[in-house]
């Protein structure tokens, strides 16, 4: 391996670990990130080893994990029968924090959010910890889906480099 490739390989590898770091803490969009070191790889060495087939299944992937990251929350709530204002807020809660510091928007806006929404659809304030309690639950949850797209995501890569 050339020394170019060399170092286009090691900063794919560095936004791919930063994008790891970011499932457990979210600073910065997780899975995007990893889809992003390997994009960029795929683009700087014009699509040798990984082939624009193989990054059509990762961009699906990555709008599968996207998806579900929002909808875990939702169904978690909804299974659980929280009101619909509990998970009005949570989305809310989630989009409003994310605006003012991702780490802190995307854990603590959803249970904010789903507190003010239980008690505005009237639950007493013991019902609305309790969705504290869950919307943790569902974050967790998704934080798991994130961690299994992203490894395998990184496996595939490693795979096609190997081959």
């Amino acid at each position: 391996m050339e020394f170019g490739a060399f170092i286009i390989l090691v900063i794919c590898c560095l936004i791919m670990a930063a994008g790891l770091f970011s499932i457990i803490f979210p600073l910065l969009p997780s899975v995007p990130l990893v889809w992003l070191g390997i994009f960029l790889y795929a683009v700087a060495t014009h699509f040798e080893k990984i082939d624009e087939k193989l990054l059509i299944i990762m961009t699906v992937m990555l709008l599968a994990v996207v998806l579900l990251d929002y909808v875990t929350e939702v169904w978690g709530l909804k299974g659980l029968q929280f009101s619909f204002w509990a998970i009005v807020g949570a989305v809310i809660g989630g989009l409003v924090g994310s605006v003012f510091s991702i780490f802190w928007g995307l854990i603590i806006g959803p249970l904010v959010g789903a507190l003010i929404g239980e008690v505005i659809s009237g639950q007493d304030l013991a019902f609305a910890i309790k969705t504290k309690k869950y919307t943790i639950i569902c974050y967790v949850a998704g934080t798991i889906i994130k961690v299994s797209v992203a490894v395998a995501m990184i496996g595939l890569f490693i795979w096609k480099l190997s081959s």
